[in-house]
């Protein structure tokens, strides 16, 4: 009777390492799938955020009439932009553009650094847009008065330096 049990022992101890591996498994594909999702999620965050600007700038009555008194066009850089022609409302309305602007590349970069954002994606969208807001940024508040994230004034600093 005893080697009987033992034997049962036996195949029921290979029965639940079995089961546990089994789980262990469903886990890792769920995990995966979770993981992939949370990307997915990202990434409709990231384009919602972009239209909601490009909606902005066309149909708001502030956004495009302030960067096109500051003759800003999408794709040039706006380091020779002469706040000095903007009224004391229209300032505030540039700030507050500029920092949104900043807090959206930082969380995106936040992003890049856990791997939620492609290397091509950062380098070929994100990339040139910081190198354009940099100087704004500079001139308005001072990059270390924006952020609490060292690794994202680092990030800015070295993407200037590269166009020099």
């Amino acid at each position: 009777m005893a080697k009987n049990t033992s034997k049962l022992d036996r195949w029921l101890t290979v029965g639940t390492n079995l089961s546990v591996l089994v789980g262990i498994g469903l886990l890792l594909v769920e995990i995966n799938q979770n993981n992939e999702l949370v990307r997915i999620q990202i990434e409709q965050a990231r384009s919602d955020t972009y239209v909601a600007w490009q909606r902005e700038v066309a149909s708001g009555d502030h956004v495009a009439p302030l960067m096109a008194k500051l003759g800003v066009h999408d794709g040039e850089l706006f380091d020779e932009m002469a706040f000095e022609q903007l009224d004391p409302v229209e300032m505030e309305r540039m700030r507050a553009i500029a920092s949104a602007r900043f807090y959206d590349y930082e969380t995106l970069y936040a992003q890049y650094e856990r791997g939620f954002v492609s290397e091509e994606y950062w380098n070929d969208r994100i990339v040139p847009a910081v190198r354009n807001w940099a100087p704004i940024w500079a001139k308005l508040f001072g990059l270390d008065e924006l952020s609490s994230r060292r690794s994202f004034i680092d990030e800015i600093e070295n993407i200037t330096a590269e166009q020099d």
